[in-house]
């Protein structure tokens, strides 16, 4: 409420009977406080405390917290988590799984999603899929906002995958849906491309290269690129910003095996299985399209370890499969192929694991990397 001076009063409450008046002015001690210090303070604050209470500290955070620069520096500061999306469960609860000091943290995520749909994310944004309504929304938990998408609509079209990834040259966003025609007993597979806030209507990526596979497998995004592995042999590649798809090999002696891949956030990795205990790693860097051998992951020295854990849980012969990495190539996150609802996180520079287990009662799948941020589209 503004007083006859023109100066903003805020009621904080009673004190001793008497009410406590905390007058907000443009000439407070906080607003002179050097702009690379408050800058540097902020930008270290959870997304959710810097909308929730930072912004409203005063008009000086306030502009410092909505400029471009400052939501792009809070982006770079922000170290994902792994949010695990529930769909069985009535209350349709949600987990993010995140790295303190080394130990892994498990936290509710209050978000609920619009329905049973796919989704993915970037750079805090989460693009899902409502099948009960056919519709496509963006939304950025963090700061509670929502972005309506065009419809989507194509005659015989089943949509299956939708993907958000960030043109860095265009600073755009754009929503990438895989979709399949049908065409009798089978569908045929097509892309489609929405840029956030510019295109009013789908525009169709026209190439011969699409195949059949990509309706089933959940595209891998990382910056600027999104990835499909298919046919065991090869990896098909979209450039979000030019739009053009490319088709790079798998590294030679790798096309037979077990085989898993799976988002750095930049780039996109190869895991070949040699033994139970053992994967071969290789690093897709997307502009190039070459591949990096790295270093072999060896588990065999803590082969008991997870043998005490699973043993307790199932009596049948198991084996591990990468699920996400939880720290671009630092920390790689595993799970059993029966179901257990125990995860293991490898450091693959300390060699140290730690593991959390959620409730096997429901069924819990959809790991994305996701990291709460400020990031808007307008």
């Amino acid at each position: 409420m503004a007083n006859k001076e023109g100066k903003s009063e805020i009621v904080v409450g009673k004190c001793n009977s008497e009410r406590v008046r905390m007058k907000y002015r443009s000439s407070t001690k906080i607003e002179f406080l050097p702009d690379e210090l408050v800058f540097n303070i902020l930008v270290r604050l959870p997304a959710e405390d810097i909308y929730n209470d930072a912004m409203l500290v005063c008009w000086k955070w306030y502009r410092t917290i909505h400029s471009r620069n400052f939501i792009d520096s809070h982006l770079r500061h922000s170290t994902p988590g792994i949010l695990i999306r529930n769909f069985n469960c009535k209350n349709n609860d949600s987990i993010i799984v995140s790295m303190r000091q080394d130990r892994l943290v498990l936290s509710e995520f209050s978000y609920k999603f619009a329905g049973g749909g796919p989704w993915s994310c970037c750079n805090g944004l989460i693009v899902e899929y409502d099948y009960s309504k056919r519709s496509l929304r963006i939304t950025n938990p963090a700061i509670k906002r929502h972005f309506a998408i065009p419809q989507f609509i194509r005659p015989r079209a089943h949509v299956i995958y939708p993907s958000i990834a960030y043109s860095a040259a265009s600073k755009e966003y754009k929503v990438v849906l895989t979709y399949g025609i049908s065409d009798g007993d089978s569908y045929v597979p097509r892309l489609a491309i929405l840029t956030v806030g510019v295109d009013q209507s789908w525009r169709d990526v026209c190439t011969p290269q699409l195949s059949e596979d990509m309706i089933i497998i959940a595209p891998f995004i990382s910056e600027g690129f999104i990835h499909w592995p298919l046919e065991r042999t090869h990896v098909l590649t979209l450039n979000v910003a030019t739009e053009v798809v490319t088709k790079t090999p798998l590294p030679e002696g790798c096309d037979s095996g077990f085989k898993f891949y799976l988002s750095t956030g930049k780039n996109l990795s190869l895991f070949v299985r040699c033994t139970v205990f053992s994967l071969e790693v290789w690093d897709l860097e997307s502009e190039s399209g070459e591949w990096t051998k790295m270093n072999n992951i060896d588990l065999e020295s803590q082969r008991s370890k997870f043998e005490d854990v699973y043993c307790k849980k199932n009596s049948r012969r198991f084996v591990l499969i990468p699920t996400v990495w939880l720290k671009c190539k630092e920390v790689l996150v595993f799970r059993f192929q029966r179901p257990t609802g125990v995860f293991f996180a490898y450091n693959v520079r300390t060699h140290g694991i730690d593991w959390f287990e959620l409730d096997c009662a429901c069924h819990f799948r959809n790991f994305e990397l996701h990291t709460n941020s400020l990031v808007w589209l307008t």
